[in-house]
Formats: C-alpha cells, sequence, structure tokens
C-alpha cells in the first residue's frame, strides 16, 4: 500500500490547555524522523509545559523535501540557529 505524502503545513495543532492554535516554532532532523515543535504564544500557557511534538517519517515528509534548508519557524527568521539538527 503507496502512503501518501504529509505537508507540515496543512495541519492545525491546537493547545488543549488554552484551546488556542500554536505556532510552529522548531524543526529538527532525527534519524528517520523529522521533528517539529509547535508552542502556545501567549501569556496564558507555559511552553515548556504545553509544547506539541510531530513526528514525521522523512520519507513523507513533503515540506522538508520543498525546502531542506528551512530550520523552523520565528526564532530562526533572524539567523538565530540554537537547537537546529
Amino acid at each position: 500500500m503507496e502512503r501518501s505524502p504529509i505537508n507540515i503545513r496543512d495541519l492545525s495543532v491546537k493547545c488543549g490547555q488554552c484551546q488556542t492554535y500554536q505556532t510552529l516554532v522548531h524543526f529538527r532532523r532525527d534519524g528517520e524522523w523529522h521533528v517539529y515543535t509547535y508552542v502556545c504564544e501567549n501569556d496564558v500557557c507555559d511552553p515548556e509545559v504545553t509544547k506539541t511534538l510531530v513526528e514525521v517519517p522523512v520519507e513523507l515528509d513533503e515540506f522538508a523535501r520543498r525546502d531542506p534548508s528551512w530550520h523552523g519557524g520565528k526564532p530562526h527568521a533572524g539567523g538565530h540557529e540554537e537547537g537546529v539538527g
């Protein structure tokens, strides 16, 4: 059975605590998986407690294939490279 590609940009991630949509802020490669990190950007949630990790198999990750140099989210938009893997 052929598996369909996954584009992380087609997903919405909602916080179970504050019910707001989380923001994609980080990306890392972990062997056969790509790991995307989402956090709440408000004064209600502690990002370390409510962050969400979404793991996508490398072979299905359409978004990362389109832009292999992408590092993820706003923290990296200004050249900030901490945690990029």
